[in-house]
């Protein structure tokens, strides 16, 4: 067997080890949402659920005791992010009937760059005696520079610091 041969040899069994190293010890919950080609590493204990209701809610949703995360595909005539944000809130504002100081915006960066805007809000159950749902939408552009959204959905006493910070980290194009 030539060198050259041993060498290549060797450099493909190294590659192979590296490759299984990562594969084996990743531990990635890693979730893609279609056809918003977004995805989240939504962390252990979460549960898939497939969506079949279409647009503009995406598949699959996420549900564990910490609440639900999903992706939302937005209005495909608005391409800039500030101005879908504001647009999503303001038909939240009329829908739900929440006051537009209730609501909360703030910009974000994930780990691979992606920018956007963080919306935050909280609402009433639909009947008088249901507790509060507090709302995270996470506005940003997908691959076709399409707005959509990130929507993390829970309780104010069920809310996860650690949820919200994983999918700003961890948010990204597929």
């Amino acid at each position: 067997m030539s060198t050259r041969l041993k060498v290549r040899l060797v450099i493909m069994v190294i590659a192979a080890v590296v490759y299984l190293g990562i594969k084996l010890t990743s531990n990635s919950h890693r979730v893609t949402f279609s056809p918003a080609n977004l995805s989240v590493d939504v962390g252990k204990g979460w549960t898939r659920v497939r969506s079949r209701s279409g647009l503009p809610q995406c598949s699959p949703v996420m549900v564990s005791s910490a609440g639900m995360i999903g992706a939302i595909m937005l209005d495909s005539e608005v391409t800039d992010i500030k101005e879908a944000t504001d647009k999503l809130q303001s038909s939240l504002a009329i829908g739900a009937k929440i006051s537009e100081d209730k609501f909360k915006q703030e910009s974000f960066s994930t780990a691979s760059g992606l920018q956007g805007i963080h919306l935050i809000y909280t609402t009433k159950g639909e009947n008088s005696g249901d507790s509060e749902v507090r709302s995270h939408k996470f506005v940003t552009h997908n691959m076709l520079s399409r707005c959509v959204a990130i929507s993390y959905i829970t309780s104010p006493e069920s809310e996860s610091a650690g949820v919200i910070e994983n999918i700003e980290r961890t948010l990204r194009v597929e």
